[in-house]
């Protein structure tokens, strides 16, 4: 398997993300094409969806200034599945919000096939 804390960078970024077209390009480099988000309460297909649950966390949470994600420490994961946590931070103080983690599963070539989150605090 890939660097798990990398990879857990990389994915907390893509939720930074500003620019449409990057956030594309970083979810084409995480996700297989058919892979699934799954939320308590709702989820997501493929690329084009995903792209849009993206966009629209993004101007929720982190394009009022307000809010940006980080990875925690410390992925781990066997057998092609992956636990990840991350944190939702203030800007201003760096003070956590909220932290949750995912449980991902990945294809043979470390692509996320499935995600399944879930929110502590």
């Amino acid at each position: 398997m890939t660097d798990l804390n990398d990879l857990a960078r990389r994915y907390a970024a893509l939720w930074n993300e500003p620019d449409a077209e990057a956030r594309r390009a970083a979810v084409a480099g995480l996700f297989a094409p058919d892979a699934a988000h799954y939320t308590p309460t709702r989820e997501f297909h493929g690329h084009a969806e995903l792209e849009e649950r993206v966009a629209a966390a993004y101007e929720q949470w982190v394009a009022p200034g307000v809010y940006m994600f980080r990875a925690g420490p410390g992925a781990d994961g066997h057998h092609h599945a992956v636990r990840l946590t991350w944190e939702m931070i203030r800007r201003d103080t760096g003070e956590v919000d909220s932290v949750g983690y995912d449980v991902l599963r990945l294809d043979e070539d470390g692509l996320i096939r499935s995600d399944h989150q879930f929110v502590g605090r």
